[in-house]
């Protein structure tokens, strides 16, 4: 192809054909093939492989198929198709592959076949075993007669073990069927490949092909995670077509925005966030109208403890500089009500004493200046409780006296009543100027 020789590369990297040349072992692939091939090697009567499409299940069944020695098993490997066949068809391919030339057209002479061919198994000291690949499309009297062989025994011991490769639907069929679900003896669900693993494994298929890894970059590797799922089969169609929009443009390595518009005419969302995060090292670049802001962190709102002034304070847990915990107290709000009063007249009566005014000039003719001092007189306890209680202000009522070189104004605390606020002001104006 034209594009593959743009980059080259003799051979598509990314071809979704079943090509063992290209089986990658990621984490999962291995933990399943072990799983599974200890099911086969045990003589278990029937494995389950699920996985969702294009999650390698066909490549992983055959890698399987090639690892059981010729030897030990008489494996064979059936694909099924939607509607290719009937329940006798099936069992007569089956009966094909074991060797025999006929298969018989009634049930019953077809099963005495079968029956014969894996006693022959035995006796040659292997185990027969029959792999399903796309399991799921079976029609239940498929499923049903294909099952019904796992009953055939010889010597006490069972003479086939099977595995059958799927999606989630061959669960349902499984539990949909009573009769199969308690001969499951060993069931393996297949995980998509996680950021390092679906990195891992596009660069072995560059590798496979002798291409340079410069051509997916990390940053499109990033962009290929973000809509791939985890899923090589999505992978490889997302990385094909995005090397074709770099062709397109002239580049010699896939860009981020190729992936993007490869997604985008496949219709192809980001990944809700089940396998794909993000690589510190090689972020995506948002497309156009959207923006990856930090989001702030979440800081629990702790309510404060509510205190109650009644109640007694309980003993505090004590810093280790403390030897000896505290006493309870009780907080009453009434409690020296009337000493902090008495201490309140004292030190108002303090600052209240100081000079209001220091120096004016005298009118005198010897143009001497007198020192004028202004004191007022303090309000009783009982006035100045009064004054609070009716939330009045205060009026004053002076009659200068001459005590020496000082003039003296009295005060008296009374109520205000309604309308005497301007007469406040009057007053006060006319104690200045005198």
């Amino acid at each position: 192809m034209e594009h593959l020789q743009h980059f080259g590369l003799a051979l598509d990297p990314f071809s979704n054909e079943p090509d063992l040349r290209f089986y990658f072992e990621s984490a999962s692939h291995k933990d399943a093939q072990r799983r599974v091939e200890r099911g086969l090697r045990q003589h278990k009567g029937l494995t389950l492989l699920i996985g969702e499409g294009g999650m390698g299940k066909t490549l992983l069944a055959r890698r399987i198929l090639e690892s059981l020695e010729e030897e030990v098993f008489e494996a064979t490997l059936l694909v099924m198709l939607p509607g290719a066949a009937d329940a006798t068809g099936i069992i007569q391919r089956f009966a094909r592959q074991l060797g025999c030339e006929e298969p018989a057209d009634d049930r019953a002479g077809l099963l005495g076949q079968i029956y014969e061919l894996l006693a022959i198994v035995r006796e040659d000291g292997r185990h027969a075993v029959l792999m399903v690949d796309d399991a799921q499309v079976m029609s239940p009297d498929v499923f049903a007669e294909l099952s019904g062989l796992l009953n055939l025994e010889y010597e006490d011991r069972r003479l086939i073990s099977m595995l059958f490769v799927g999606s989630p639907e061959l669960d349902k069929l499984v539990q949909n069927d009573p009769s199969i679900m308690p001969r499951v003896d060993v069931r393996v669900r297949l995980q998509p490949l996680d950021m390092d693993n679906g990195t891992a494994y596009m660069q072995h298929r560059m590798a496979a092909v002798k291409g340079s890894p410069e051509i997916v970059p990390p940053a499109a590797m990033d962009a290929l995670h973000k809509f791939g799922r985890g899923r090589p089969r999505l992978l490889n169609t997302l990385a094909d077509n995005a090397l074709f929009e770099a062709y397109l443009t002239g580049r010699t390595s896939i860009d981020p925005s190729d992936v993007e518009r490869a997604a985008a005419d496949l219709g192809i969302g980001p990944d809700p966030g089940t396998t794909y995060s993000q690589l510190s090292t090689a972020p995506v670049p948002s497309a156009p109208g959207f923006s990856r802001v930090p989001a702030d962190p979440i800081v629990p709102k702790i309510a404060p403890p509510a205190l109650d002034l009644d109640e007694p304070v309980a003993d505090f847990d004590l810093s280790p500089g403390f030897s000896a915990p505290l006493a309870p107290v009780t907080l009453d709000l009434d409690a020296g009500l009337e000493d902090a009063l008495g201490d309140f007249d004292q030190a108002a009566a303090a600052a209240m004493l100081t000079p209001i005014a220091e120096v004016f000039e005298a009118p005198a003719a010897q143009a001497e200046t007198e020192l004028l001092e202004f004191a007022l007189e303090l309000p009783s306890r009982e006035q100045f409780g009064e004054v609070l209680e009716l939330g009045a202000d205060i009026m004053l009522e002076s009659e200068p006296v001459e005590e020496g070189d000082f003039l003296v104004a009295e005060a008296e605390l009374e109520p205000l009543e309604l309308g005497e606020a301007n007469q406040l002001e009057d007053a006060f104006v006319e104690l200045i100027e005198e």
